[in-house]
């Protein structure tokens, strides 16, 4: 999972000294005392003086060329003890170097994650009936979405104004094709879709890191229609896919990190990054709605999402790039974790100026304690 660690990675937490276990070096927290819900502290150790990181805290995922580009068996066999909330090795550069290339223009200072000190031990969320029909209405909406406007709230609008990779292009048609869904049409839905897969999982070693955050967009789309239309009797493979899913979606963070993309203006990498860290979110967010859907209420995603990152201003997604500028993003501290928008939400608080993402987000961990998010 998403951990936080000291820059210095000098010396074990207290307790796993005491114990003498091994210890992942986790900030706030490691993992060995956040499974055994006792206090972690270590020797020098300060929030002020810690540089925040997003790094591995489970087993380092085997390389993408050897997983992928095989058979999708092999692959759902693969992730059984993957964590998807990703990721990065020891050895890899820090976030300060990921965000200088989100924003590489020297005139922009270089935003920072907010630091999230989140509990730990971990109690099972449970979504009420009302807020998984919310949720599941609002993911379905994203295939309208992209077949009208070729966009959704996880897919900037900008995001593929100069190339559209064939995986963009391909979830475009599909959700077409699936908005005129017929008796007799549905098994060319089905079999387009499983094509596309299959063309993808060919072709994955080659990916750059745009054609890979396409790909991992298209499968989101493909899960959606599948996973929340009974009628298409294709919930059983896609639940298979699932896996697949949180294995491109890991590599996916981990590359984003290790494999930069470089950007001529702070605004056209903040297009990039901003879609990129929502994909992630919302790949994860949909494995948590299925487990909702089919394990009574239970989202089994909630440690993992609560550490996923986003921009706090969530208007810059519409803005224009002047508004965008005037809004100085790469000055300021431009990000914050999933738990911290949670967190800063004031039950009765305006709705209405909420993004539909914001909502969304909100909608799934607020939405027990104020209904008003539920209601469109």
């Amino acid at each position: 999972m998403l951990g936080y660690i000291s820059s210095t990675r000098k010396k074990s937490c207290h307790s796993c000294v005491k114990s003498k276990r091994r210890c992942d070096l986790g900030y706030p927290c490691c993992r060995r005392c956040l499974s055994k819900g006792i206090n972690c502290t270590y020797p020098n150790a300060s929030v002020n003086e810690a540089k925040v990181m997003i790094r591995h805290t489970t087993p380092d995922l085997i390389p993408v060329a050897d997983n992928i580009v095989g058979g999708a068996t092999d692959i759902l066999q693969s992730t059984s003890s993957i964590d998807p909330a990703i990721l990065l090795s020891d050895s890899s550069s820090s976030p300060d170097s990921f965000q200088g290339e989100l924003c590489r223009s020297t005139t922009y200072a270089e935003p920072r994650i907010c630091e999230a000190l989140l509990p730990q031990a971990w109690e099972p969320i449970i979504l009420e009936e009302g807020q998984i029909r919310f949720i599941v209405n609002k993911l379905c909406s994203f295939i309208p979405s992209m077949a009208f406007s070729g966009n959704t709230p996880f897919m900037h609008a900008a995001l593929y104004q100069e190339y559209q990779p064939p995986a963009y292009q391909d979830s475009c048609s599909l959700s077409a094709l699936y908005l005129m869904k017929t008796d007799k049409n549905v098994p060319i839905l089905s079999n387009s879709i499983n094509s596309k897969i299959s063309t993808l999982l060919a072709s994955s070693n080659t990916w750059t890191l745009s054609e890979h955050l396409a790909a991992v967009q298209a499968l989101i789309i493909y899960q959606i229609i599948r996973l929340f239309d009974p009628d298409l009797h294709l919930q059983a493979p896609a639940e298979k896919h699932n896996h697949l899913l949180e294995l491109w979606t890991a590599h996916l963070w981990k590359r984003a990190f290790n494999e930069p993309n470089a950007y001529p203006t702070c605004y056209q990498s903040w297009i990039f990054y901003e879609s990129l860290r929502r994909t992630v979110l919302i790949s994860v967010f949909l494995r948590g709605a299925w487990s909702a859907v089919t394990k009574n209420g239970q989202c089994d995603q909630v440690p993992i999402l609560a550490r996923l990152p986003l921009s706090k201003d969530q208007r810059l997604w519409d803005a224009d790039v002047v508004e965008w500028t005037d809004r100085l993003p790469c000055s300021n501290q431009c990000l914050h974790a999933y738990e911290d928008l949670s967190s800063s939400w004031k039950p009765g608080g305006p709705v209405s100026q909420l993004s539909e993402f914001e909502r969304l987000l909100l909608a799934a961990c607020r939405g027990r304690e104020d209904p008003g998010l539920l209601v469109d």
